[in-house]
């Protein structure tokens, strides 16, 4: 029972992980078409950008928006699944969706010390155009984590060596305001920007 409480929360994170890696494991091995389920409807929030100006979920409906959760620090996944998606981006931008009828919301649950400064200059690694790309904080890391697990995502901070693990997971919202899918980022070796672009494009054409 003293190992259930003091390790409660790390229990729960990993059964957590373990079941969206099952949901993720079972929709990627249904063919090679799009399957797009109505898992819930997305969680409100109401986030700053780059601007100061609040970005949320109902000034954003009418587009598809694709939602990853991630901090500046990251050491391995975040990095490597923000430059995949680059690569997502530039092909919606070869079909003219991109800004237009799709949105990247990168979302960090490190705001203390993912300032705008340090999200700005964390954009400036990538080749990412912000007319459709969105980098959002909440001064409150609590609330923040509160809504990545309404949103069904996993998360759990190291305090002793200050940083985190959390589901490398890329959220699917339609332009109604459900979400559709969830995917994995760089974390799984067989992704590509085919992939997840088909995904948007089922999505834009809905």
């Amino acid at each position: 029972m003293q190992v259930v409480r003091k390790y409660g929360f790390a229990i729960a994170v990993l059964l957590l992980c373990a079941a969206m890696g099952l949901y993720l494991y079972l929709s990627s091995s249904k063919g090679s078409s799009v399957k797009l389920d109505d898992i819930m409807d997305a969680p409100s929030f109401s986030l700053s950008d780059l601007d100061n100006n609040q970005v949320t979920l109902q000034n954003t409906n009418g587009k598809v928006r694709v939602v990853y959760f991630f901090f500046a620090n990251c050491p391995d996944i975040c990095p490597p699944t923000t430059y995949l998606m680059t690569q997502v981006q530039n092909k919606l931008k070869d079909k003219g969706t991109f800004g237009k009828d799709v949105e990247f919301l990168w979302v960090t649950f490190d705001p203390k010390r993912d300032t705008t400064e340090a999200l700005r200059s964390y954009s400036t690694k990538f080749d990412i155009d912000q007319d459709g790309w969105k980098f959002l904080r909440e001064d409150s890391a609590e609330d923040t984590e509160k809504l990545m697990k309404d949103f069904g995502l996993a998360l759990l901070k190291d305090e002793a060596a200050n940083t985190f693990s959390h589901t490398d997971t890329i959220t699917f919202i339609d332009r109604k305001g459900v979400v559709r899918k969830y995917m994995t980022g760089s974390i799984d070796e067989t992704q590509n920007a085919d992939k997840i672009t088909d995904v948007i494009d089922a999505l834009v054409k809905e």
